[in-house]
């Protein structure tokens, strides 16, 4: 009898936790990458390098954030005239989405922007992200990403 109660009890959380889970749907989002040419941003800002411990191509955005395309991901060079069917978010806007989907899913506005007292998510979680590289003027590439350093608490 024991074994059957823990059994639906499993049973139970396993399809309360798929539901909890299934209802929010991530976004798609869409981030340009330029590269530090002016060289007024810090040195490691807009840059991109080959990560050998993550095993794949890093971004450092201009503004904040980082990104990285892993090695087993395929990207994707399309004609420039294809570019307006990707609408580019800004960081400022992937802040603003964040903030919302806190809401959301928390039911809880901040007092404050420096209020750390509701739940984190990370944006993997909340986020399919792609980044674009402009080539030049014929190409651009699309590429599937993912945010570093999501678990460090701010």
């Amino acid at each position: 009898m024991d074994r059957a109660i823990k059994y639906l009890l499993f049973l139970f959380f396993l399809f309360s936790s798929f539901t909890m889970f299934s209802q929010y749907q991530k976004e798609i989002i869409f981030l340009r990458f330029k590269e530090n040419t002016e060289e007024k941003e810090p040195y490691y800002r807009g840059i991109k390098f080959y990560s050998e411990n993550e095993k794949g191509i890093v971004f450092n955005l201009l503004t904040e954030g980082s990104l990285l395309f892993g090695d087993h991901k395929k990207s994707d060079t399309l004609s420039i005239c294809q570019l307006k069917d990707y609408p580019i978010t800004s960081i400022e806007g992937v802040e603003q989405k964040v903030k919302d989907f806190r809401y959301k899913t928390y039911k809880k506005s901040p007092p404050d922007e420096n209020d750390k007292a509701y739940q984190f998510y990370n944006k993997n979680d909340i986020f399919e992200t792609y980044l674009i590289e402009i080539l030049n003027n014929d190409k651009f590439v699309v590429y599937p990403v993912h945010w570093r350093n999501q678990n460090v608490i701010d």
